[in-house]
């Protein structure tokens, strides 16, 4: 089946298969000048959340306010009252916005559920500068996507390209300030597309913040290095990626 992707900046996805709508860390919150201006508007606004249609679950890859988001949390705290799913550290910003228990699930790696239409895989990642956090493997049938939050490299993308057939893995990647390691580079994001085996690479986060914003294409010269096997493509704000096992 396919998986259709509607990316609305940073990590985050409308995801629909089949009659099964999710949504990926939403970022509806503001600039938080001088460093912090956005790249790119919040994906939707508040008053159009009626018009979004049914919305089945609300995952987040952890805790950073760029995915745990809490204007957006709060947004969707009003009905209809639709399930929260991320490590505990995630679910803590949920719960602190006053979301009701009953609706907050927390997932630890390797903890599966099904959504509808969707098959969901917490799975280890690596982002070192958040208290928790999770990657995605996110399955419609025999299509198999992995979003991996804003994961630097580890040596655990080669396992995880031994344990699924990857159609599609989305990355995030920025330029890093002189003296901080803030955001994955060039070289590997390729080093994952070559450890996951990955059909296509897909560049995230690339146009979110203004002062680490990075131009796709040099992540696509080092990708064509490591995994030339590997097509690559920079999301486009607002737009729709389908992905289909073949």
């Amino acid at each position: 089946g396919t998986i259709a992707l509607w990316y609305i900046g940073g990590a985050g996805y409308f995801i629909r298969a089949g009659e099964t709508t999710i949504v990926v860390d939403p970022f509806l919150g503001p600039s938080n000048p001088p460093d912090w201006m956005r790249g790119v508007p919040p994906g939707f606004a508040p008053e159009e959340i009626a018009d979004l249609g049914q919305l089945d679950a609300y995952l987040m890859t952890h805790e950073h306010l760029d995915h745990a988001d809490p204007t957006a949390l709060e947004i969707f705290k009003a009905p209809p009252e639709v399930p929260m799913y991320g490590p505990a550290s995630a679910i803590a910003v949920a719960r602190e916005i006053g979301i009701d228990e009953e609706r907050l699930q927390t997932l630890d790696h390797g903890d599966q559920i099904t959504i509808g239409d969707l098959t969901v895989t917490a799975v280890a990642v690596n982002d070192p500068t958040a208290i928790g956090c999770n990657g995605y493997v996110v399955q419609h049938g025999e299509t198999t996507v992995l979003l991996s939050g804003d994961s630097h490299y580890f040596d655990g993308f080669a396992a995880l390209g031994d344990n699924w057939a990857f159609d599609a893995v989305a990355v995030t990647v920025g330029v890093n300030p002189p003296g901080q390691t803030m955001y994955m580079g060039e070289s590997d994001a390729g080093r994952i597309a070559r450890d996951t085996r990955t059909r296509k690479l897909l560049l995230q986060h690339h146009d979110l913040w203004r002062a680490v914003a990075i131009d796709p294409a040099r992540v696509g010269t080092l990708v064509s290095w490591y995994a030339p096997d590997a097509a690559f493509e920079a999301v486009v704000f607002g737009e729709r990626l389908d992905v289909t096992h073949s």
